[in-house]
């Protein structure tokens, strides 16, 4: 039991959002060159806003006027189910057997992966619409009554808690990066937090200027994080310095996905961008003529997945920079694909999931 718990996840899983505490958006697997083909869709979860995460060959789906749905990832039929107060709009976060589902109403509920049963919950805060991270046997938390939280991840028990100072209708609607020292969390006054994994005190603060909702990417030394006002930033991850900053056509989505030396982010309008990571200068960019929502997920043969509002999955050869193929979903999406064992899984706003192989 001891070596089951702290066994890490596959590499083949796609845990929480962006694959992993870090949120780098990529993969271990590969993705068919020449368009994957539709291996299944089903519809168990009303509308969806989160992107899907999956694990131990199931695939777990946000509701977010419901609850948790969790499908077999191979054959797409519906394992269990679980309500959740006031429905979920945060991706959840797998670990240790574990699924942690944050919802509306404020709770925080960890249930057995593998057949729904409840471990434990806590009400830490207020209203949860930011996906949490999970590393090291603790689950951080960004909560709207702007406080982020660290619960041991096998009782729930506060460890510790943080204000992220904001204006009076601010919050937390950015999911918190976290690496092996710092765990880091925007505030909507646009005030980028680096705080101790550990014990809870603020390492620094940096004035971003503008709004955060997406969640940073962090890598070595540099961490990268989208704003409102239309920019992207580095900064160095030990001292908050901002490295560089660099402006879009239009608010950047999700998180920017650092690969070698450039950095890939998608604008709202449908735009990526190769940035360098250096200095921040575009290397290139296309348009993808649909609105996108969310943070390219990467594969590791450089394909890099994205789904537009207009119901597209499109798959980018980021070394020819090219449209490498797309596919029809049905839907538009607004959280973003996750990659797992050989497969992209996507979840429309409307509900139907689709795995693509």
């Amino acid at each position: 039991m001891l070596m089951l718990a702290m066994a890490p996840a596959h590499a083949a899983d796609w845990p929480m959002l962006g694959g992993g505490p870090e949120r780098l958006h990529q993969s271990t697997d590969a993705i068919a060159a020449k368009g994957p083909a539709r291996q299944w869709a089903r519809s168990p979860a009303g509308k969806v806003q989160a992107g899907v995460v999956a694990g131990d060959g199931m695939v777990f789906v946000a509701g977010s006027e419901g609850g948790l749905s969790v499908l077999d990832a191979r054959k797409g039929n519906v394992l269990w189910q679980f309500e959740a107060g006031g429905g979920i709009v945060a991706s959840p976060a797998l670990a240790d057997g574990l699924v942690i589902v944050a919802a509306k109403d404020g709770s925080v509920t960890a249930l057995a992966t593998f057949d729904g049963k409840r471990r434990w919950q806590a009400k830490p805060g207020g209203s949860v619409v930011a996906p949490p991270a999970v590393r090291d046997g603790r689950v951080y938390v960004a909560s709207a009554d702007q406080f982020l939280y660290a619960l041991d991840l096998q009782n729930g028990k506060q460890v510790w808690r943080y204000r992220v100072k904001d204006y009076k209708y601010g919050g937390n609607f950015a999911g918190p990066a976290v690496d092996a020292a710092r765990v880091y969390v925007g505030g909507k006054n646009g005030e980028l937090h680096a705080v101790e994994r550990n014990g809870g005190g603020l390492v620094w603060q940096a004035d971003l200027g503008s709004s955060l909702y997406g969640a940073p990417a962090v890598t070595g030394d540099r961490l990268y994080q989208g704003a409102y006002d239309r920019h992207v930033y580095a900064l160095d991850a030990a001292a908050g310095t901002i490295l560089w900053r660099t402006e879009l056509d239009d608010w950047p989505q999700g998180t920017p996905v650092p690969l070698g030396d450039k950095v890939y982010v998608c604008s709202r309008s449908g735009v990526l961008y190769a940035l360098n990571a250096a200095d921040g200068r575009v290397a290139w960019q296309m348009s993808l003529d649909g609105e996108v929502r969310h943070s390219p997920s990467v594969a590791i043969n450089r394909l890099a997945m994205l789904a537009t509002l207009d119901g597209r999955l499109v798959g980018i050869d980021l070394e020819r920079r090219r449209i490498a193929w797309e596919q029809k979903l049905g839907g538009g999406v607004f959280g973003g694909p996750a990659i797992s064992d050989g497969s992209v899984l996507v979840a429309t706003q409307e509900g139907l999931v689709s795995a693509w192989r």
